[in-house]
């Protein structure tokens, strides 16, 4: 009698095959976090190259630079707080925006970014955090000012100091965008 051969894989199979999944899986998920990881890079760089677009455009159309600096000694600001992306905050003649098309709504007004439970909602880093802005000094200072958008990367800390960051220097995994190096006199207001 002939013994029939089941069509169905044997185990003597399988385990070839299971052995070959389980290697090509070793060497695609490095592979794919390493692509997942420059993808949040270049997106962050991207984020980060619209947001120094809008305060450019800003400047450009009032002659004043986006602010919510109100000269304390701490010169970090969270991007949420630039609510003058999207209203003319300021009444400025020649505000033309909204600068900003990302952003969340709060309370019935365009925000850049709020924070709901543990989580950001709006314009957010990849890694889910607010970018923050630098602001240059602009007395006693080597620098005559400056504007720079950081971003604390993977690991989410803040590592580039105020300088470093206004230089477009980095520091382990952060993301310095320059806005500009100069600020400058703000523009006389004729009444």
């Amino acid at each position: 009698m002939v013994r029939r051969r089941d069509s169905g894989l044997q185990r003597a199979e399988l385990v070839p095959l299971l052995l070959a999944a389980v290697v090509l899986l070793a060497i695609a998920v490095p592979g794919a976090r390493r692509g997942i990881s420059s993808w949040r890079l270049a997106h962050a760089e991207n984020e980060m190259g619209t947001i120094s677009a809008a305060f450019q455009r800003y400047h450009a159309d009032t002659g004043y630079w986006p602010e919510k600096y109100l000269g304390e000694s701490d010169r970090r600001v969270p991007l949420r707080n630039f609510d003058c992306f999207y209203d003319n905050t300021r009444t400025l003649v020649g505000w033309n925006g909204p600068y900003l098309e990302d952003g969340t709504d709060e309370d019935g007004k365009r925000v850049v970014a709020v924070k709901t439970g543990e989580e950001w909602d709006g314009l957010v880093d990849p890694w889910g955090r607010p970018y923050r802005v630098i602001y240059g000094r602009t007395r006693d200072s080597i620098r005559d000012g400056g504007i720079a958008i950081l971003s604390s990367g993977p690991n989410l800390k803040f590592e580039t100091s105020d300088d470093n960051a206004l230089s477009g220097w980095k520091v382990k995994d952060d993301l310095v965008k320059v806005v500009t190096d100069r600020l400058g006199p703000p523009p006389i207001l004729q009444s």
